[in-house]
């Protein structure tokens, strides 16, 4: 039997509801390659230049990438198909211009120009031992990085540097969060309580936000600020 898995693209009618693409103008979308972000929260980093922000032809797109003229989260990227998902920082060489993945209704993909650099911040969604005693910590958009003690947790998030983890922002009560997904995806607000749920219930996080308090999936909500 013929290989399934390994098919460049994707029928567009079939694409994620995460991508926000038109579905009828053409028949098929480039298909993210695995890894990074989760295959249905990402979307190619082809598309994205070509539908969300230059609205260019696949050749032209073609043409930046062999020549090195973009750069996701600080380093070039030639693959067309590149996962590209919520926090990742685009930055155009030629036109000198910084877009940002962000989060649009229901948590589908948005991005934004952005205009001055500022932190990006990022979730910890794994993490384990590894020789020596360190921590290898599992970041939302699927990079790893070692850290000195054990003290990090799962949902957690940190600020990088230069050499790795730089800050480290807990989960907790009090803390300023941002909603990534769920239908109160793009709100922001302040931790009210953090239900750590059982085997059989997802845990739970209150936020107090502008339009009053309300409950999302813990996995939804990522921390911001102090």
């Amino acid at each position: 039997m013929a290989s399934k898995g390994n098919t460049r693209h994707i029928r567009r009618l079939a694409s994620t509801r995460y991508m926000k693409i038109g579905r009828k103008t053409s028949k098929y979308v480039a298909k993210p390659m695995a890894g990074r972000h989760e295959g249905n929260s990402s979307i190619a980093l082809v598309t994205v230049l070509k539908e969300k922000i230059m609205k260019s032809t696949t050749r032209e797109i073609k043409y930046l990438l062999n020549n090195g003229a973009v750069e996701v989260n600080g380093k070039i990227v030639r693959i067309e198909r590149y996962p590209v998902g919520f926090g990742d920082m685009i930055h155009l060489k030629p036109s000198k211009e910084t877009y940002k993945v962000t989060s649009g209704k229901n948590g589908t993909f948005a991005i934004e120009k952005e205009e001055k650099a500022g932190r990006q911040f990022f979730r910890v969604i794994g993490k384990h031992t590894v020789k020596g005693g360190k921590t290898a910590v599992r970041i939302h958009d699927g990079r790893v990085f070692n850290y000195k003690d054990n003290k990090i947790k799962v949902n957690d998030s940190v600020v990088l540097g230069k050499d790795g983890i730089d800050k480290i922002i807990v989960m907790e009560k009090g803390k300023e969060c941002y909603v990534m997904k769920g239908t109160h995806a793009t709100e922001k607000g302040e931790i009210v309580d953090i239900n750590k749920g059982t085997a059989l219930r997802d845990a739970t996080v209150k936020i107090r936000g502008s339009s009053g308090e309300f409950e999302t999936l813990l996995r939804n909500v990522m921390v911001v600020g102090e």
